[in-house]
């Protein structure tokens, strides 16, 4: 009795184990796209000498949101340093895209 019992839990576990794998891998599939599509964009905008401040802010962001994710899992003095300068980085940049809409 006790060994089916281990046998379903360990099936059920090697189940979500395969789901889990399956949405880390369409994630990267997401994030090589999407940075697939800014290099693009990024080309295009170097090309045609267009600025790229909107550019360089989605880049500061997703770098600002994946070091306070690394700061959350394991908090250290370098982490807390790299997030002050991406924020001030951050917030430059966009206060830089607002000037822009807004002249």
């Amino acid at each position: 009795m006790n060994q089916k019992r281990f046998l379903k839990v360990a099936q059920q576990e090697n189940n979500d184990e395969g789901q889990i794998a399956e949405h880390k891998n369409i994630t990267v599939v997401h994030y090589i796209m999407l940075l697939v599509a800014w290099l693009f964009i990024f080309t295009v905008r170097l090309v045609q000498k267009e600025p790229t401040n909107d550019l360089f802010f989605m880049i500061l962001l997703l770098a600002l949101g994946h070091e306070a994710y690394l700061f959350k899992r394991k908090a250290s003095f370098f982490s807390i340093i790299t997030i002050i300068i991406l924020l001030i980085a951050t917030i430059m940049t966009a206060w830089s895209i607002v000037g822009v809409i807004f002249k």
